[in-house]
């Protein structure tokens, strides 16, 4: 937690071109939808889902399926098999990139992205 994920989800929203003011991290409403010029998208916080249930009630899953969509993830998992049951909504001809942020010393950071294989 802290680590930057909604400031660097707010920083990719305005680099795709999003016009509205990013409402912050969804940690409570789960999702934030936007308009951007090459469609839509939404921020998704897993923060307060705890099982493949929770995810489903919410909705969650539609948005991997029911329409074109940049959806961008955050998640700090204290479920086993967490990025499973999000991954398994996802169709296989999709482009997934997982982004890796954590704390390094003097309040700096490590951003490591690597195109999603189900070998992680």
């Amino acid at each position: 937690m802290g680590v930057g994920k909604s400031t660097f989800a707010r920083a990719l929203l305005s680099a795709l071109g999003v016009q509205q003011t990013p409402e912050g991290s969804p940690t409570f409403a789960i999702a934030h939808e936007y308009c951007a010029p090459r469609g839509g998208l939404v921020h998704i916080d897993f923060y307060r889902l705890h099982s493949e249930e929770e995810i489903e009630e919410a909705g969650i899953s539609s948005y991997f399926w029911e329409r074109e969509l940049i959806v961008i993830c955050e998640w700090i998992s204290s479920w086993p098999d967490f990025e499973r049951a999000v991954m398994k909504s996802i169709d296989s001809r999709f482009n997934v990139w997982q982004i890796h942020l954590a704390f390094r010393e003097n309040n700096r950071r490590d951003i490591i992205i690597e195109k999603y294989s189900d070998k992680n």
